[in-house]
């Protein structure tokens, strides 16, 4: 696996399926975006969908990357795009973030933006973004697969 960049990688997903493997550190980002967005694009979805895709996947790979791989660079993350879907995959600790974990604190009025309570709102992007998005443990990895719809 390149350390900068991306490898075409024909077992990536957990089922086999073809994608792209990528080292788990955040400059990478963009390119894991460019990705799927092409992909997306390619089969037909809006700027606004792909859009939701480009913020779905920044959580679920700065979650990755920040939380279940806690920053240390010899992780990777593995997507498969395939029309209106597209998958993640990471060999952190297992976390499904589908299930019901305690909701963001509510802002608190007065409170400067910086000073207010930190967590849970980028579960519910991913939540409430896709048309459908699933977690499954496969492999000793997590993955999500998320539909946009078309």
């Amino acid at each position: 696996m390149s350390g900068l960049g991306n490898d075409l990688d024909p077992d990536s997903g957990a089922n086999g399926t073809p994608g792209r493997r990528f080292a788990a550190r955040l400059e990478l980002l963009p390119q894991l975006q460019a990705y799927v967005a092409d992909v997306l694009r390619g089969a037909g979805l809006g700027p606004e969908r792909v859009g939701c895709a480009e913020l779905i996947l920044e959580e679920l790979f700065r979650n990755s990357v920040l939380h279940g791989y806690a920053g240390v660079a010899d992780g990777a993350v593995w997507l498969v795009a395939d029309g209106s879907c597209f998958s993640f995959e990471d060999a952190a600790p297992p976390f499904n973030p589908l299930l019901d974990p305690p909701p963001p604190s509510a802002p608190v009025a007065g409170l400067a933006a910086e000073a207010q309570p930190v967590g849970g709102v980028g579960l519910l992007l991913i939540r409430g973004l896709g048309r459908a998005v699933s977690y499954a443990r496969v492999a000793d990895r997590n993955r999500i697969v998320v539909d946009l719809g078309l």
